[in-house]
This record gives C-alpha cells, sequence and structure tokens, in this order.
C-alpha cells in the first residue's frame, strides 16, 4: 500500500498517525514513519522528497516487514533513534513536519527538546491532500466496504419490528456488517472522537445531537458514551435511521437510511423526499472541477422549499453540511459546508449525507452513500434502496 510523499518546503517529515504510517508504508503497526529529504534541491517543481524513508518499529517488526512497503525498517528506541537517523543526514537541522492535528501536545514537546536543531512544521494538510485522491486499491477497498453497509442496511426490515430496542437492531445490523468483511472498527482523525461503527436512533432519539459531529447522533447507553443506539424500545409509527460507517482492509465507507416501523404516513414519505430530493442534487453536481460551497448550496434551496402541505417553506432545516471526504479515516476533507473552498478532484471519495430535520414534528430523515468523484459526475457505491422502507417483522 505504500505511497510516495511529496511535501513542499521541508527537509523531513515525521509520521506518528497511524493511519498516515498505514498510507505511505502499508502497515498499521506500532512504528513511526521518518522521510528525509532534501526537498527544497529537487529541481522538479513538484515538492517531491528525493531522500530516504525509515520505518521505525516499536513493536512487531516480524510482521512489518511482510507487510510494509518500504525498503528501510529498523526498530525504534525512543525519539533519540529518530534523531540520530537525522543527524546522519542533516546534522545542522533544518524544517521538519509533523502531524500537528493529532499529535499530544507532550509528544511535540519532547520532539522539541530531543531535536533542538529543528523547526517543527505542520505537515498534516499536504498528508491530507495527499491522500485525498484514491488509487485503484483504495477505491476497491472501499467497494468492499460499501458492500459491507449495504448488509447491515438489508437487515433493518428483515428484523426491525414494535417491542425490539435500538440497541439490539443496532447489534443485528453490525453483525451483518461484520459477517460481511466490515474490520469492525471505524477510524476517525479527530482526537476526541470515536466510531462505534453504527449509529441508530427512532422517535425522539431523532433529535440527540449528542457526539461531536454535526449529525444527530442518538442517545446512547451512558453519559461516558452520548451517542448510538440506546436501549429504548421501537414503537409502531417511529422513523428509524440507520447511519453505519464500515471498514474494509482499512478503507472506510458511509451509509444512512431511514426506515419507519410499520406502515409509513404521507406526511413522513413527504419527508424523506425532500432529503432524496436535495441529496440527488447534490449527486447530479458532483464532479472534478465543482466547488464545495456550490453543492451545500443546492441541497439548502431544495430543502427551504419544504413539502408543501406537510411542512411548509423554512420549517425544514439541513444540519450545517451535506457531507464529508472519507478514505482510511471517516472524518477527511472536504466538509461539504459554505466555508470550504476548495473544488473537488478526479478521484476523491465522498459521503454525501443529507439529514433534514422537522423541528415541529420532533422528526429526521435521512440519506448517505459513498460516492467516487469523476471527471464527468459521480459514481455511487453504496447500494442499499434509498425509499422509505417499511418494517414489519414481529
Amino acid at each position: 500500500m505504500g505511497k510516495r510523499m511529496g511535501v513542499a518546503g521541508m527537509d523531513a517529515a515525521l509520521l506518528l498517525h497511524p493511519r498516515d504510517v498505514l498510507y505511505y508504508a502499508g502497515t498499521a503497526r506500532p512504528a513511526s514513519l521518518l522521510v528525509v529529504g532534501p526537498v527544497r534541491s529537487s529541481g522538479t517543481g513538484d515538492g517531491e522528497f528525493r531522500g530516504e524513508a525509515i520505518l521505525f518499529v516499536r513493536r512487531g517488526t516480524r510482521y512489518v516487514l511482510q507487510e510494509a512497503g518500504v525498503e528501510r525498517v529498523e526498530s525504534m528506541d525512543g525519539f533519540s533513534t529518530i534523531a540520530g537517523a537525522l543527524g546522519q543526514t542533516r546534522p545542522r537541522g533544518g524544517v521538519l513536519g509533523i502531524e500537528m492535528d493529532v499529535t499530544p501536545g507532550g509528544l511535540v514537546r519532547r520532539l522539541q527538546g530531543t531535536l533542538t536543531a529543528w523547526e517543527l512544521v505542520d505537515v498534516s494538510p499536504h498528508v491530507l491532500d495527499q491522500r485525498a485522491v484514491k488509487d485503484q486499491e483504495g477505491l476497491a477497498a472501499t467497494r468492499r466496504a460499501s458492500a459491507a453497509a449495504d448488509a447491515g442496511h438489508r437487515r433493518v426490515p428483515e428484523v426491525a419490528g414494535p417491542g425490539m430496542s435500538e440497541l439490539e437492531l443496532a447489534a443485528e445490523t453490525e453483525r451483518a456488517t461484520r459477517l460481511a468483511g466490515h474490520e469492525g472498527y471505524q477510524p476517525l482523525r479527530y482526537p476526541e472522537a470515536r466510531g462505534g461503527g453504527v449509529l441508530l436512533m427512532s422517535g425522539e432519539n431523532l433529535t440527540v445531537r449528542g457526539g461531536h459531529g454535526l449529525v444527530v447522533t442518538g442517545a446512547g447507553l451512558s453519559p461516558a458514551t452520548p451517542y448510538g443506539p440506546s436501549r429504548r424500545l421501537l414503537r409502531e409509527g417511529d422513523l428509524v435511521v440507520l447511519d453505519t460507517g464500515t471498514t474494509c482492509d482499512g478503507y472506510t465507507a458511509d451509509e444512512s437510511r431511514t426506515f419507519v416501523i410499520g406502515q409509513a404516513t404521507r406526511e413522513q414519505r413527504a419527508l424523506l423526499r425532500v432529503a432524496r430530493s436535495a441529496q440527488e442534487v447534490v449527486l447530479e453536481l458532483v464532479r472534478a472541477g465543482v466547488s464545495v460551497a456550490e453543492l451545500y448550496a443546492a441541497a439548502e434551496s431544495v430543502v427551504d422549499e419544504g413539502a408543501p402541505p406537510f411542512f411548509s417553506s423554512g420549517t425544514l432545516a439541513l444540519p450545517g453540511f451535506v457531507g464529508h471526504g472519507i478514505g482510511l479515516e471517516l472524518d477527511e476533507p472536504p466538509v461539504l459546508w459554505p466555508r470550504d473552498e476548495s473544488t473537488l478532484r478526479e478521484g476523491m471519495v465522498l459521503a454525501v449525507e443529507v439529514e433534514v430535520s422537522a423541528p415541529g414534528r420532533g422528526w429526521m430523515a435521512k440519506l448517505e452513500d459513498t460516492v467516487v468523484v469523476g471527471s464527468g459526475g459521480c459514481e455511487c457505491l453504496t447500494q442499499a434502496p434509498r425509499e422509505l422502507v417499511e418494517c414489519w417483522a414481529v
């Protein structure tokens, strides 16, 4: 899986974050990746490192040697090992890139104390920019993760019915995704976030925003984990939203669908139609070169119209975004909201996530799909039915 690193204006880069190490070195074992320049003298204008990559392994060297795409693999004995390697190539120091967004402050201070001749700068924007466009291997893994997500959503109408708890239904869907190959975790870059893989909410829990993201997350089981399924029992007429994050070979897929226990009302169907229309507008726009802000504006215009006579204009709302990038982590850039000034590139993978709330009714409907950005449009990888699915299991 190893990739070539390209970072402008730095003499070396040290990656400590496991997902970044996996991307460039092909292993998720406890290890740090040091890439030494020189970059400034490459002469190509592309800012690529022309030096050497060294993978310093803390544990599991035997397995790393089988997995890693880096030729030089060494054991690590603290940051002094890295300092020694840097000293051999650039004894006078220079500019060292580290992942400022995810490296704990204590580790940054230790690095500063050890590498006194080096100026530490943030390499994360460059790393995430490279990771944004997926290669064929990453896309193939994302397709497998999408199929696993579909398996979880197909399970809902088979088992959901009155009297079943949110927790029981979430367990059924997670079992289905695991049997379909989901690796059982949901990697997130945001340091305080925790991904359980399944967010499931119903009834009054459709208004609970308890997690670190903008979306409705459900009530959870305790104040220690205030998001995800609760022990609330499903009742006839409940709307149920399932949001799954699945991972295969390191790459993630994100999918959301809306269900109803028993027969759907015309009002409930109208709410889902708004969510679907808003998502379809976004999907029609997704292609290389389109601005991210344009996607949000298009969805917002649909939601603002409402769904008369059930929901008048201005009574429905988005949470402030309509999706995000996805890959080795669930929360990759770009964020599909008005504040993002970037444009889409071919090969990006997005979760187009449209959540429409009806505050006056205490309802929410949601559709989310994992898509690949192409030059002339997008390909949708998640394939579960996108209508409001009635659940009649007893």
